[in-house]
This record gives structure tokens, C-alpha cells and sequence, in this order.
């Protein structure tokens, strides 16, 4: 396994990391290593690690008290006031509903009154009962649920072990939620995985009438060595921002502003200088890390389609305390965002709204992460896109007083113009 190259600026004594890197403010637990759905992009089991056949299937109670304690004692120590508390997987449903309650409770004891814990899960919804959301209820548990849109796009990749769809006890589970606003209260956003090759206004549209809050949609993960579908070593299609600029216009034409698409929302925010971002976006420092059923301490488990144990750094909540992941080169470079930039990068004009994307987009086994995104040019054209958009609906005098032009008047002025953003600040 190959590890990046940090940057001179992530080449910092073990004394000054803490306050260099972000603390770790959120836990994905993979309370599961095992899921009942074989989706065909899942980065844990179908892009070429497998490191978790040598795992638990589930989190024993021996892992769940060292994580609880040494989570307690990182937040205690960086002066932290919320931890976020993420069930994952594989399917986290998977685990019985007393293990839920169990941990639960052990949280709150150890964390409260100095810590407030929040508690999320992400699940595939195949599962999802009205015992489950009473006992989200009961708990406190906030969700999301994965959905790809209309049935074809969505049984197209989700599906079971046996290749049959998932669709249909998603959609079901869906109308469990809608069926008492106490549910709906407690969901997060659908997760949508990006099809290329199905119609993105009827994917759309379909999951505005199906969902609830919002959507995140995600690209598909792949690297230089493994490319996702629609992307070539070439970089100059633009697949992905093809299929989300209609989206984009129907969604910020439509004057019913209920229904959120995160990624949007963001990349917005970021054109108008916010310096809110996620790990897919933005390029602020990442708080975030996994803890496996085993009690492994990892950086972002998407990492794991750069290759088998891709992730395995050898700390371990049993032995170890969180913050001995700063002394990782790996998690170094994930948790401080776009300082780890490579210098394409680094020196780009949008690198402020689009942070560099995901970084395990960035990787090839020749140079590891020193590479733009697979998806930089879709990157590029989808925010010029919106942030035209936004600036052509903005009054013209307030245009005017702010010095801002849109593309559109820069090109009828200079044809020699080329398309560029500029952050708003």
C-alpha cells in the first residue's frame, strides 16, 4: 500500500498536530460489517478490498466500551460540546435493537451533562419496520435512507445477493416514514449514487415526489486505476455535471424551496464565500473518523477503493487514543482538506468552493493522491454553472454596487472570455 506524500505544510511535530488538525468532532461506527443488499459500486465489499471478511460481523460490547471511553476522553480534551455518533455499515440494521439501546445508554452516561452525543444512522431502508422507528423514536436516532430514483435507475446497482432489486422495500419504507410526522421529523436526506445513464429530471423528479426533506447526490467512487462509469484517463468529459445542471435549473427555478439538494445548497454557499464545506466539497478541515467493528481507528472508509487494507493503519480503540491517528501521513492528509492539495490544485481558481472534491477521487497508485479529481472538469463546469445562474437572478443594480458580472455579459463584452469562477466575498 502506497501513502501520500505529505505536504511541508502537514510535516508538523507530534506537539503541534492538535491544534494544526482538526479534532475529531464525528464517528462513523461500523457497528455491521456485513450488508444484506450487493450493491455494485459499494466501495466496502465490490471495488477491490476485502479486508472486511477478516473482520467481526458485528461491534461486540468490549469495542463499543472502548470506543464510548476513548471518545469521551478526545472530546474531553479538545474542550468538544457534541460529538455526532454515526451507525453504519454494511446495513446497520443489522444489529438487534437492544445492542441500539445498550449504546445508547452507555453514551449519555459517559458524555452527558459536559458532551451532548447526537445519534444518526444511514441505512439501505430494505429493513425498516415500525419497530425500528418507534425505537429511533425511543433513542433519539436520526436516519437517512439510500435511494437511486425511479426503480430502473435504482435496481440497476442496489440490489440483494441473489441480483434481485431493492426498490420496492425502500419505497415501502419511505411510506413508513411519511406515515407519521414523528418519523419524518427524525430523517435526514435520501442518498442518491449519480447514474449517468438514466434520465436525471425523471430520477428527479421522482425522488421529490417519493422523498421527504432532500437528496444528497453522490459520485460515484473509482480512482485513476479503477475509473467509475463515463470517465476516461483523458478528464475532459463532463458526464456528471451533464446530468446535474437540469437538475439544478428545475430545482432553483422551482419556487417551492422545501426540498433540499445538499450538494447544491453547498457549492451556493461556498460561490458566495461561505467557508462551510463536507469532505466531498469546500476543502475545510475534516472532523471525521471510522471506527470498524473491530475497534479500528480509520480515516474515511471510502479510501478503500484505493486498494485491499487501503485503510488499515494498526490503532485500534482497545490499545489506542483517537488523536494517535494524527500520527498517520494518511490521515493527516484527509483531515486537513485542501491544505494536502496537489499544486494543480492549490493554484486553481475555484479551489475555494470546490476543495479539490473527494480525496479518494484524487488517487493513482503511480503518485498517489497528488492528482486533481476524476471529476475535476465536472467540478468546474457544474459550479460556473450555478454560480451563473445564481448572479443572472440577482438584481441588476445590486450587481451593479457589488462589481459582479455574469459570464454572459463578460462574453458579449471580450468573446475571448473562458468560463471561470470567482468566489463572492
Amino acid at each position: 500500500m502506497k501513502l501520500p506524500r505529505p505536504s511541508d505544510e502537514l510535516s508538523v511535530t507530534t506537539a503541534d498536530k492538535r491544534t494544526f488538525l482538526s479534532p475529531i468532532s464525528s464517528y462513523i461506527l461500523k457497528v455491521a460489517s456485513r450488508c444484506n443488499l450487493n450493491c455494485t459500486y459499494c466501495y466496502m465489499y465490490n471495488l477491490g478490498d476485502n479486508s472486511y471478511k477478516q473482520q467481526p460481523v458485528s461491534m461486540s460490547q468490549d469495542v463499543v466500551d472502548a470506543a464510548i471511553a476513548k471518545i469521551a476522553e478526545h472530546a474531553s480534551l479538545h474542550g468538544l460540546k457534541t460529538v455526532v455518533l454515526i451507525f453504519h455499515g454494511g446495513e446497520p440494521l443489522l444489529a438487534s435493537k437492544d445492542f441500539y439501546r445498550e449504546f445508547v445508554s452507555k453514551a449519555k452516561s459517559a458524555f452527558l451533562p459536559n458532551i451532548k452525543p447526537r445519534f444518526v444512522m444511514q441505512t439501505n431502508g430494505t429493513l425498516l419496520s415500525p419497530e425500528w422507528l418507534e425505537l429511533f423514536l425511543e433513542l433519539g436516532i436520526s436516519f437517512g435512507i439510500s435511494l437511486d430514483g425511479t426503480p430502473e435507475a435504482h435496481d440497476a446497482n442496489r440490489l440483494d445477493h441473489q441480483g434481485r432489486g431493492s426498490y420496492k422495500a425502500v419505497i415501502d419504507a419511505l411510506g413508513l416514514v411519511k406515515s407519521d410526522n414523528r418519523y419524518a421529523d427524525l430523517f435526514q436526506l435520501n442518498l442518491t449514487v449519480i447514474n449517468i445513464e438514466s434520465d436525471p429530471l425523471v430520477v428527479y423528479r421522482h425522488l421529490r415526489a417519493n422523498g421527504l426533506k432532500g437528496v444528497e447526490f453522490l459520485f460515484p467512487d473509482g480512482t485513476y486505476d479503477h475509473l467509475p462509469p463515463g470517465k476516461t484517463l483523458n478528464g475532459e468529459e463532463t458526464p456528471y455535471a451533464d446530468w446535474l445542471i437540469p437538475i439544478f435549473d428545475e430545482w432553483f427555478d422551482n419556487p417551492n424551496t422545501d426540498y433540499r439538494i445538499r450538494l447544491f445548497d453547498n457549492i451556493m454557499r461556498l460561490v458566495f464565500g461561505s467557508r462551510f464545506s463536507t469532505s466531498d466539497i469546500g476543502g475545510n478541515k475534516n472532523g471525521y473518523v471510522v471506527i470498524e467493528t473491530d475497534g479500528g481507528i480509520e480515516p474515511v472508509d471510502s479510501l478503500k477503493v484505493c486498494g485491499e487494507g487501503f485503510t488499515k493503519l494498526g490503532i485500534n480503540v482497545t490499545q489506542n487514543k483517537i488523536d494517535d491517528i494524527y500520527d498517520s501521513p494518511l490521515a493527516q492528509s484527509f483531515i486537513a482538506g485542501a491544505d494536502s492539495l496537489c499544486e494543480t490544485c492549490k493554484r486553481c481558481p475555484i479551489v475555494d468552493v470546490c476543495g479539490g472534491g473527494y480525496m479518494p477521487h484524487r488517487y493513482r497508485e503511480e503518485n498517489s493522491f497528488d492528482n486533481p479529481s476524476l471529476y475535476c472538469k465536472d467540478l468546474m463546469k457544474l459550479i460556473a454553472h450555478i454560480q451563473e445562474k445564481v448572479l443572472m437572478n440577482l438584481p441588476v443594480k445590486l450587481r451593479q454596487s457589488l462589481k459582479l458580472a455574469t459570464l454572459t455579459e463578460l462574453t458579449e463584452n471580450n468573446s475571448s472570455v473562458q468560463p471561470q469562477v470567482t468566489v463572492i466575498t
